[in-house]
């Protein structure tokens, strides 16, 4: 199967995981959407655009596998606008039409991806591959500031294999709990088994825009398993990329 592999470095990255509030908890790999919004970048779309013609009729299909050397916490003073406090303002009863609130988000600092996008179309190769060689607007992982500096830009070919793979900081789209899979012992001892057992998440793969706006909201939810520093075996069709030693799967 043909890929093009795309190696890149952030200095700090975060996917926020929509089940988080005041807490931005973030994901280790970003998910299809937000790879999705660095295609946009690179082809200069909007996320509209991005959406309805590359997400929702799922125009390409996506493999990760990457690390970070770190993590920090982001602290936020947001401004919350409430009818109540607006109507307080207007009546003179308070300074100020909002409220002020503290949220935390987390940063994964200096991360290393590994992106496989394989494309429907045939002419999305060039086409890509072209875009992110002289991208329209900053190339970003998370929010716009973080920015993404590619490595490597190759076109590869992988076969696709069904036999039993050893995952590791990678995304694997299913529940991990519904299937019969093992992790790898010998790691055990290389690793806390606490924060590197593998984890799932409901996450959306495509949105819902409301019509002159830029409001989203998420839909199509599916369950995806992030897999970190603790190796899981998996026996299911899957590639092997054997310049660099790991497996992953596509969604």
């Amino acid at each position: 199967m043909k890929f093009l592999r795309i190696i890149c470095k952030g200095t700090f990255n975060s996917f926020r995981q929509p089940d988080f509030h005041t807490y931005h908890k973030t994901l280790s790999l970003p998910p299809k959407t937000t790879v999705g919004g660095m295609i946009g970048s690179a082809l200069g779309v909007s996320p509209r655009e991005i959406n309805e013609n590359w997400l929702v009729n799922g125009r390409f299909m996506l493999g990760i596998v990457g690390f970070n050397n770190g993590q920090a916490n982001d602290l936020w003073q947001i401004r919350k606008y409430e009818s109540k406090q607006i109507k307080a303002f207007q009546t003179g009863k308070d300074c100020a039409p909002y409220k002020t609130a503290v949220i935390v988000r987390e940063l994964l600092y200096q991360s290393h991806f590994t992106l496989y996008l394989s494309f429907v179309n045939e002419s999305d190769y060039e086409l890509l591959e072209n875009a992110f060689e002289n991208p329209k607007w900053a190339l970003s992982l998370g929010r716009e500031d973080e920015l993404v500096k590619i490595i490597s830009l190759q076109k590869i070919d992988i076969q696709p294999v069904i036999e039993e793979l050893s995952y590791k900081n990678t995304v694997l789209p299913f529940d991990i709990t519904t299937i019969s899979y093992r992790p790898d012992l010998n790691a055990l001892s290389s690793c806390n088994i606490l924060k590197s057992a593998p984890k799932v998440v409901s996450i959306p793969t495509s949105f819902t825009i409301e019509n002159d706006s830029e409001i989203r909201s998420g839909n199509d939810y599916h369950r995806f398993t992030y897999v970190y520093t603790l190796p899981i075996l998996v026996n299911a069709e899957g590639y092997f990329d054997e310049e660099y030693n790991h497996a992953f799967q596509i969604f």
